[in-house]
């Protein structure tokens, strides 16, 4: 059996059998292969690749949403019999998971944030749902062997959106641009995306989160469900100068936020909001911070979903970009966007198999 290791000297507190996982679990295709069509991400809109979400300056901000089914590989994941979401009597708090209160109904989601890679020695990183720099584990082997593979097999994906970044710093002299696109460019070339894991297990029942924006960490952002059922709702337009409808009051109804929620209706022409069902198996990327959202959990099945970002190690340099709203980050977007909808076309961006994983 050939194997391919990553080229890293394995850190942390992974034991033996973990290194061995992550050693083998990545075996490419032979140079006569081809790409396995059930593993190739699609564009969710074939007609218009690329849409925009919130107003920021200087216009929209466009992003990309590619999509792919994989229901083998993503039970494979939750059935990893040393994880946390096969056998629900391990205490969920051994793999770090508390409850998140939504409502002041008091329904809550258990959450856990992990840091997912074998070869960052911090045990820290920012983590966006509470804006804070904290202590994190790694996540079950199976995951964090999946994230390195997804990483490794769609690496010229990551390397058109660094290109394009190094491209944007090089043509513009405002020193504002060339730190962001330098913490973004440092985050890739170190791997840290999709690192930064937020797991999610919602029991089961009726429930519809707030709608939002994320913050830049997830400019580039790959969900992952890998039980259940939720609808993932999205505001979109077509245009990056595209209005909102006229209302007279526009707001979420909670400060400080100023965009329109997509549970308003009222606020959206019909073809301007998505409803895209997410199932045991559904996996999409994409860039939630730059449009609208919210999530419906639907019927009594618990869904068990991994939300994967990049994870900053450097606090201010987290603190820097997150919460930023500027034309500047509407640039940065604009890079990953084309960079995404250009591998999408090329057949670059893909998930690893399992037949890879077992040939």
């Amino acid at each position: 059996m050939a194997v391919r290791t990553f080229g890293h000297c394995v850190t942390g507190s992974l034991d033996l059998i973990g290194i061995v996982a992550i050693c083998l679990i990545y075996i490419p295709l032979s140079a006569s292969s081809s790409v396995p069509e059930a593993a190739v991400f699609r564009h969710y809109n074939k007609e218009r690749p690329i849409s925009y979400g919130i107003q920021l300056p200087e216009g929209r901000a466009p992003f990309a949403f590619g999509h792919v089914l994989a229901e083998d590989l993503m039970s494979y994941l939750q059935e990893d019999p040393h994880g946390p979401f096969l056998n629900q009597s391990v205490p969920l708090v051994k793999w770090g998971f508390e409850e998140d209160t939504i409502n002041e109904e008091l329904e809550s989601i258990w959450k856990a944030d992990w840091h997912a890679t074998a070869f960052w020695g911090t045990s820290k990183i920012f983590v966006p749902r509470v804006d804070k720099f904290l202590p994190s584990r790694q996540p079950p082997l199976r995951i964090l062997a999946f994230l390195e593979a997804f990483r490794q097999v769609s690496g010229r994906a990551w390397s058109r959106i660094l290109d394009g970044l190094q491209s944007l710093s090089r043509s513009d002299e405002e020193l504002e641009l060339k730190e962001i696109v330098r913490i973004f460019c440092k985050s890739l070339r170190e791997q840290s995306h999709f690192c930064g894991v937020e797991a999610q297990i919602w029991q089961g029942g009726q429930l519809v989160m707030d709608s939002h924006t994320d913050g830049a960490t997830s400019l580039l952002h790959l969900s992952l469900t890998l039980g259940g059922h939720r609808t993932l709702r999205i505001g979109h337009f077509k245009e990056r100068h595209s209005p909102y409808r006229p209302q007279d009051n526009r707001r979420r109804g909670r400060p400080p936020g100023d965009e329109v929620s997509v549970w308003n209706e009222a606020a959206y022409a019909q073809d301007e909001l998505w409803d895209i069902p997410q199932s045991t198996g559904s996996v999409y990327l994409t860039s939630p911070f730059c449009f609208e959202h919210g999530v419906r959990y639907e019927g009594d099945a618990p869904v068990f979903a991994l939300q994967c970002r990049f994870a900053f190690a450097n606090f201010s340099e987290a603190q820097l970009v997150n919460g930023q709203r500027t034309g500047n980050m509407r640039r940065v977007a604009e890079v990953v966007s084309d960079a995404l909808v250009t591998a999408v076309d090329k057949i670059e961006l893909r998930l690893p198999t399992l037949e890879e994983h077992f040939a």
